[in-house]
């Protein structure tokens, strides 16, 4: 507690007659300041770091009320007497040299007739923002229970369902009288129960994950599902949080389609088989492996679309990419460069008479009549082979023997014909 000095000093001599209580308020913790009318007279080391000052000696001069957030501006007309009738703290919002806000609690005492006032200032910015984060904390959990979209499954250490949102009902098509007491797997087939241990629910808890669940009719959904451990006295409990995302997933599967997969022949697009041939040049290094790849360019198609039209012209670009897929492996990847160009990739190959063995059976599924319905076409094709390490040892000078084989043999085609 201060005890206010004897008399009541004017505004010239408030340093002097305060000097002996002016290194006490200094070392102290707590921000004082002294003032006459709103002026600051005196400010304590810590009340100048409160306010952003460099020094105390930076307050001196200063109305009090130059440092109050422009939302209380309207205090300034009743001056710090008013304050000093309160006989507790006032909670008021401050504003920084630096433009911060602080909130505070002001407690401001009358010590003399000459409207001296001692001002000591409590920073409770973080208690009040503490104090808002768990109200909105409370309200959010409020409100998640009324109005969750997302499954709520309270589970026991034994796996059995425990308790089943509207959400969750939605989610997999059960009343909740349907689940309550039966495994989670009911829902969750794969769910990765540890029968052995002390908690057969232990493996489940994650912070997130994707997992397979199954509706009551049978449909299989992706969810994304998070699991909390909670302890309730000596019973362990735990809180699954279920969201259904499988149409995300299938969203999400349109755009990577349309991003790495040509929409008219479902083939891969360029982008696609360059990954997929920069990742077989990795395994190829690695293993000391064989791989060709084949540049194949249509003949004749240019004729075809002008007379029957792009439908016909798509029918047959759809004919030959199954006819491409048809003719290789499994394991090997077949791609629609563009126009009527294709690419395809042969790994593992034990020597390059298999990369001739491809192509040969390539001419021969290409040259078969296309049926379009009206009109039966013939469609041949030229294709050139280039093998790995052979002759190029990256993708793109692989290509480029791959495309300057084709034109040679496009052109040797065109002088016999």
């Amino acid at each position: 507690m201060i005890v206010a000095p004897q008399g009541s000093p004017s505004a010239n001599d408030v340093p002097a007659a305060w000097q002996a209580y002016a290194g006490l308020l200094g070392r102290m913790r707590t921000p004082f300041a002294v003032c006459l009318g709103s002026d600051i007279a005196h400010a304590n080391a810590a009340a100048a770091r409160l306010l952003g000052l460099a020094a105390p000696q930076a307050a001196i001069g200063r109305s009090i009320f130059s440092f109050v957030h422009r939302d209380y501006a309207a205090l300034a007309e009743l001056g710090l007497a008013v304050f000093a009738e309160e006989h507790s703290a006032v909670s008021i919002k401050l504003a920084r040299c630096d433009g911060a806000a602080l909130d505070v609690e002001l407690s401001v005492t009358s010590v003399g007739q000459n409207d001296v006032f001692l001002l000591e200032i409590h920073d409770i910015t973080e208690h009040l923002r503490a104090a808002r984060a768990l109200r909105l904390r409370e309200q959010r959990l409020e409100g998640i229970i009324n109005t969750v979209a997302d499954g709520i499954i309270t589970v026991d250490d034994r796996g059995l369902i425990q308790s089943f949102n509207p959400a969750a009902e939605s989610i997999f098509g059960f009343h909740q009288d349907e689940v309550i007491g039966r495994n989670i797997r009911t829902l969750i087939p794969n769910a990765p129960l540890n029968a052995g241990a002390d908690s057969a629910m232990a493996p489940m808890v994650v912070a997130a994950a994707e997992i397979l669940g199954k509706r009551k009719d049978g449909e299989e959904l992706t969810l994304e599902m998070a699991v909390r451990q909670l302890q309730q006295g000596e019973h362990l409990s735990f809180t699954s949080i279920v969201r259904d995302i499988s149409a995300r997933k299938a969203a999400e599967q349109r755009v990577f389609r349309k991003a790495y997969y040509d929409a008219l022949t479902g083939l891969p697009n360029r982008h696609l088989f360059s990954d997929r041939v920069e990742e077989a040049f990795k395994r190829a290094r690695r293993h000391g492996a064989r791989l060709a790849l084949l540049f194949v360019d249509l003949d004749r198609f240019k004729a075809i679309n002008d007379t029957f039209g792009h439908v016909a012209g798509d029918a047959v670009l759809r004919s030959v990419a199954l006819r491409l897929r048809a003719g290789v492996r499994a394991t090997d990847t077949v791609a629609r460069a563009g126009g009527d160009e294709f690419m395809v990739l042969l790994e593992e190959l034990s020597d390059d008479s298999e990369a001739e063995e491809v192509r040969r059976k390539l001419h021969q599924l290409l040259a078969e009549p296309i049926d379009l319905g009206r009109a039966e076409v013939t469609i041949g094709a030229s294709i050139g082979v280039a093998i790995y390490p052979d002759h190029a040892e990256d993708f793109l000078h692989l290509m480029d023997h791959a495309d300057r084989d084709m034109y040679g043999l496009k052109r040797a085609n065109a002088r016999a014909s």
